[in-house]
């Protein structure tokens, strides 16, 4: 009887640990999904304003080619966006579920009554918007396009960490957007370029590669965007954590550690890049080995972004309010991320009043 009873035990034990592991593996799945195409349809849509509106000025450019290219893959992207909300409310609802009530009761008070309800919602309308509109107006839709899908790339702010944070929640949700943001208009413009060369050479197999046309512009702009990367995520870092211990103590610091060494990978791959664009392709093979790079950094951007699916699960410890007690080192660092994030929110202020100046200057040209 004592050795049937351990079994039984034993055996409830393992489908706990199974149940439970399914459940892990399938959001994180769910949530690498999600960011992955989030962060490759805005980088997309980037890429439009960031690279190719002064590349496409060149007599000798496709750009009839690399539009039609732009459009189709914003229009997919979009209806996969909108395929992962909703797989992310399916994910909600069954984490939100109680048994004893109808699922269809559920899903309404989930949507009507909380705050991740109302931000899904919005988000799914703004994307399935965006799509429909660049679908219907072709190109004259980017403007509200890009727009809009900015607008959906606040959605891991307001559903996730950064909302939680008291009395300081307007910092943490900014800093979050623009992580966002960012790692969109560097990994998700790198992931496009990588793709549009595919279909490049596709169709164009005898062609000489666009690479080499497109890619100092991109190095240009990802410079910018690595840097409001590393403010913004020094930031969200010193809100999220109560002390620098944390990575190496508490099961979200170390996630978050795995993350960070990940990111300087992704960082170290494209300093590697960066010096093959200064160097103008001199050496032989250079191209194939920015390419091979380039594969490199855009997968190991994935781990980064699994990490985050793994990371968004877990609770972090320093949810805490600026006037809170915290020890000297985090002081510093989050004086350090603040200041970093109001000199980068400057510095895109003065970029986005470049940009419309120079706009209304070539349209009266």
């Amino acid at each position: 009887m004592a050795t049937r009873s351990l079994g039984t035990t034993f055996s409830r034990y393992l489908r706990v640990v199974f149940e439970e592991s399914s459940v892990l593996i399938v959001n994180t799945l769910i949530g690498w999904f999600y960011f992955s195409v989030l962060i490759f349809v805005l980088g997309t849509v980037l890429s439009r304003w960031t690279i190719f509106v002064r590349v496409g000025q060149h007599s000798d450019f496709p750009k009839e080619f690399v539009d039609s290219i732009l459009l189709r893959t914003a229009i997919k992207g979009g209806g996969f966006l909108v395929a992962a909300m909703l797989m992310l409310f399916w994910r909600q609802l069954i984490a939100f579920r109680d048994p004893f009530v109808p699922w269809r009761e559920d899903a309404w008070i989930l949507l009507r009554y909380t705050s991740w309800g109302s931000s899904w919602v919005a988000t799914l309308l703004i994307s399935g918007l965006a799509a429909v509109i660049l679908y219907m107006k072709g190109n004259q839709g980017w403007g509200l396009t890009t727009f809009l899908l900015l607008g959906a790339g606040a959605f891991p702010a307001f559903s996730g960490h950064a909302n939680a944070i008291e009395g300081i929640s307007w910092l943490s949700l900014s800093a979050d957007i623009l992580h966002v943001w960012a790692a969109a208009g560097w990994l998700g413009s790198l992931a496009f370029l990588l793709f549009l060369e595919r279909s490049w050479r596709k169709y164009n197999a005898h062609s000489e590669s666009l690479l080499p046309s497109l890619i100092s512009k991109f190095s240009t702009s990802s410079m910018v965007w690595v840097g409001i990367l590393v403010a913004s995520g020094i930031l969200s870092t010193s809100l999220q954590l109560s002390t620098a211990s944390d990575l190496l103590t508490t099961g979200y610091g170390r996630i978050l550690l795995i993350k960070i060494v990940l990111a300087i990978v992704v960082m170290g791959l494209g300093a590697l890049n960066w010096t093959t664009v200064i160097s103008g392709f001199q050496r032989a093979g250079s191209l194939v080995k920015l390419k091979e790079r380039s594969m490199k950094e855009v997968w190991f951007a994935q781990l980064v972004l699994l990490a985050t699916a793994i990371l968004i699960q877990w609770s972090p410890s320093g949810h805490q309010a600026l006037e809170h007690g915290m020890n000297l080192e985090m002081l510093l660092i989050r004086i350090i991320g603040i200041g970093m994030f109001f000199y980068v929110a400057f510095f895109i202020l003065i970029l986005l009043f470049a940009a419309c100046f120079f706009e209304k200057k070539k349209v009266n040209l």
